[in-house]
Parts: structure tokens; sequence; C-alpha cells
């Protein structure tokens, strides 16, 4: 999509969201985008957040809401939020590791933990993210408010997907990004990016062999009627990113501030209970919907170390590519060592 179709829609959209609002106008009025769809996990949490901070600001912040699709793609989202023409955006790494490569820490695979409320732990706490990899981020005019989990994600294809050598040659979709391009060229495979949209087509099509993604998208894409093998590899966190314009938010005064900075708190549990609960319904929809000829399988403990080990082959790819090598050394350094604190920590309990 061309800058000017962009600035369009955008024009359009917003005229109309004005005029609706014509009446009762509240004191603030904000724009959130977003990289997914209506209804999804990231929708609801949109929400969620638009409902608490007119809560919490008794009617003077309206937060509009403008899924997928409807301001331009995943990255033409988070420019517009760079520039200022809209206050939040709520994104994914892989969308925008070409501006902020330093976020591709969030790409080597089986980094984090398998307890899912330690990653959450992490990802509220972390130092390596919350100060380090933010720091990038405001290099380039946004401040990462939140990060925030959809779930593990998991693997889809024509074939299972066992072990390592099972990779060679097999045309996995990614995102495009060169580090998660690179995390599967270390098992042997073929990786292929391919636009969020076009990926059924191409699972269909046989142009690719499979995919990855959290449950809930698995099943809300239907990937599973053009597959054969359902893969519970949780090899990854599919990591969102509550981004705000840093210009806009350091000009707000200080009271409004911290009712954004409450309300992005107090959405850290929400977020956690929709993706586990949807997560875990979208599976069992998955399940009950499969033909005799599907299969769900797991990965076995000694694989998953086999392809951790494998996957710190990137660790030196993630910090070639990164702007600022020192900064990404230090930033994986850091969330390793928080990641096995935290563990620690959760078993001692």
């Amino acid at each position: 999509m061309r800058k000017s179709t962009i600035m369009a829609a955008l024009a359009a959209a917003f005229a109309i969201t004005a005029a609706t609002t014509a009446i009762a106008a509240p004191k603030y009025q904000w724009r959130l985008a977003e990289e997914e769809i209506t209804d999804s996990v990231c929708d609801v949490y949109a929400n969620e957040f638009a409902r608490i901070l007119k809560e919490k600001s008794n009617g003077d912040i309206q937060l509009d809401i403008y899924p997928l699709g409807t301001l331009g793609t995943p990255k033409e989202i988070f420019e517009l939020c760079q520039n200022g023409a809209i206050e939040f955006v709520l994104d994914g790494p892989g969308q925008v590791g070409s501006i902020v490569p330093e976020n591709q820490v969030f790409s080597t695979q089986f980094l984090f933990s398998d307890n899912q409320q330690v990653n959450e732990k992490v990802l509220a706490t972390s130092k390596a993210l919350n100060e380090l990899l933010n720091s990038a981020y405001e290099k380039q005019g946004v401040k990462v408010l939140a990060y925030w989990s959809e779930g593990a994600m998991d693997w889809t294809a024509n074939k299972p997907l066992l072990k390592p050598e099972d990779f060679k040659g097999f045309k996995m979709r990614t995102m495009p990004s060169p580090m998660i391009v690179e995390s599967y060229k270390v098992y042997g495979a073929n990786p292929t990016p391919v636009p969020f949209m076009e990926v059924y087509s191409g699972l269909q099509l046989k142009m690719i062999d499979g995919q990855e993604n959290a449950p809930y998208i698995v099943q809300e894409m239907k990937f599973m009627e053009v597959q054969d093998y359902y893969i519970q590899s949780a090899h990854n966190v599919y990591v969102m990113q509550t981004i705000v314009n840093k210009a806009f938010f350091e000009k707000l005064p200080k009271e409004i501030q911290e009712i954004v900075l409450e309300s992005i708190e107090e959405l850290r549990p929400f977020a956690f209970k929709v993706q586990e609960d949807l997560n875990s319904k979208r599976l069992e929809m998955i399940k009950e919907k499969m033909r005799p000829d599907q299969k769900i399988v797991a990965l076995s403990p000694e694989s998953r170390e086999q392809f951790r080990e494998i996957s710190k082959q990137t660790d030196d790819t993630y910090i070639r590519i990164s702007g600022n090598p020192e900064l990404a050394k230090e930033i994986l350094d850091t969330l390793r060592a928080e990641i096995v604190e935290a563990e620690k920590e959760a078993s001692s309990n």
C-alpha cells in the first residue's frame, strides 16, 4: 500500500470517527491500530484497554480501535505511530524487525521457558526488555509500554516435525524477519517469507509446507484445513508490544500518563487469562474437527534439547544484524539469565 493511499484511508477513518463523536467529544481522543483482526487476543486486549482508560478518566479518554487492514500493514501502522499520525499501536516484533533489529531477540527459538507463567513474569519485569531493548525503540520515536504474550507458538505441517533433521528442505512460512529466516535455516529448512493473509492459499497450493502460530490463530485462520499435522512444539512465545508515540506520551499531563500506565498494568493478568483460555479452547476446536488422516504430535524432552542447542547457532546472527551489536549481546545475555532465575524461583515455590 502506497503512502498516499494509507493517508487517504487514515483521513477517511478519522473523519468518520470525528463525525460520530462530535456531539460529546471527550477531552482526549486517541487512536490505536493493531496487527490482528476483530475478536483476536490482540483485539480483545485493545478494547479492554479502551474500556479501562475511559473508566479511569471518567470518560475524558476515548481510544478508537483500528483492526488489521484498516490503516495498513503491521509495518505501516508502526510507521504511523512513529510519525505521530496515530498514538498507539499493537505490533509483534517480527513485523518491525527491519526498523528495530534489536527486537529480533524474540525470534530466538527455544529461548523462553516451557512454563508460560514464568514467561509472563519475565516479560513484565525484565531489564533486558523494559530498559535495554526499549532504549532501541525510543531512538525510533516510540516507547514500548508493555511486552505481553499471546501464547506459545506451535508448528503445523504436511509431515511430522519432531527432530531437527525433519526440517531438511522444508518450506516453512516466516514473517519478513532476517532472524526468523535464520532460525529455520539452522535446522536445514527453506524459510519462505509470505504475507500473513496469503498463508492459507500458500499452504493450499503447496507453495509452503508449514507455518508457525499460536493455537487460536491456527484455528481462526483455518490452517488445519490444508495441513496434516499439528505439532505441539511451543518453540517460541508470540510476544505482542503495546507501543506509544514517545513525543505524544511525554507531552501528556503527569496524571494522564499515570492513568495510561496503571491501565497497562491492569491489563497484564487480563491478557494472560484471555490468551490462555482462548488458546486452550481453540486447540480443542482444532481437535474436534480433525480428519482421521490428521494427527496432533508433540516434541519429546530430548528433542526439545536438540532444537534448543541448535537454535543457539543464531546468536551470532542476532548480534550481527542488530543496529548495536554491544547492546544486542547485552539484551540476549541478560534475558537468558533472567529466564533461568525466574525458572529457579518458580520451581522453589
